[in-house]
């Protein structure tokens, strides 16, 4: 049974990469975002589970959640909708609403990354110190 699941699992992803090199543009995105969508899902679908299950032990893993959630609605809310041409949008069919929620994007990327550096950073020279 394993090795069904094995072949199954490697079969999708032979799949998933034929149309990924093959199809058109709008079909890539469409898997692109298929998959997206599932993967934050079972993220959310997971956590409410773990949730359920061992609600003290879950408690930190929700505090980070809610963080990450403020994050972006603080970006949002502090990102400028004015900082491109107009032009620049109607060139590329886009709406001017769409600037906060790219800035936001951005600007979430960006702190998440610095964050992530920082951690490396700081072990990098905790393990150094400690040997």
């Amino acid at each position: 049974m394993k090795s069904v699941k094995s072949i199954a699992i490697i079969a999708t992803l032979i799949l998933l990469a034929a149309i990924m090199i093959f199809a058109g543009i709008d079909l890539r995105l469409y898997v692109t975002y298929s998959i997206f969508a599932i993967a934050i899902l079972a993220l959310i679908a997971f956590t409410a589970y773990s949730a359920a299950t061992s609600g003290k032990k879950s408690i930190t893993t929700i505090i980070l959640a809610a963080a990450l959630v403020g994050i972006v609605l603080l970006f949002y809310f502090i990102s400028p909708s004015n900082d491109v041409s107009a032009t620049l949008f109607e060139k590329t069919g886009t709406s001017m609403s769409w600037s906060p929620i790219i800035g936001a994007g951005l600007f979430t990327i960006y702190t998440l990354l610095a964050i992530f550096v920082g951690l490396l950073v700081f072990f990098g020279v905790k393990n150094v110190i400690n040997k």
